[in-house]
């Protein structure tokens, strides 16, 4: 009987460690997805690059964002995930809808209101 406690004690605490890492929860995946650094070019009408942007995603929800044009203009913010959506904090408040591609290497973001989609590249 004792042994029989023994097996089915060892059994259980194999079966708790191995389900210790699962997770159903997207966002959690998602988040790590964003970790790291985008770049995007934002071309005017003519075609001609204006200027570019470049986001750092960390992954304690801040971000660091530089616009590279005729100067370097470094801003901090903040991000998170929530419902689905991307809330980016740099000067205002922005929710985007997101999607990857190309093994994660391209995200793409379009404003909930449609007024702005743009393309970063990891």
């Amino acid at each position: 009987m004792s042994k029989q406690l023994i097996i089915i004690g060892i059994i259980a605490l194999l079966v708790s460690v191995g389900l210790c890492g699962c997770t159903n929860n997207p966002l959690d995946t998602d988040k790590n997805k964003f970790v790291g650094t985008w770049k995007t070019d934002v071309s005017n009408t003519n075609g001609f690059v204006n200027y570019t942007d470049t986001y750092i995603f960390f992954s304690d929800g801040t971000i660091s964002s530089t616009y590279m044009g005729s100067g370097s203009v470094n801003m901090p913010g903040s991000w998170e995930l929530k419902d689905g959506k991307l809330i980016l904090t740099v000067m205002i408040q922005k929710v985007y809808d997101y999607s990857f591609s190309n093994n994660d290497q391209t995200l793409t973001l379009t404003s909930i209101n449609g007024d702005e989609s743009r393309i970063f590249y990891k």
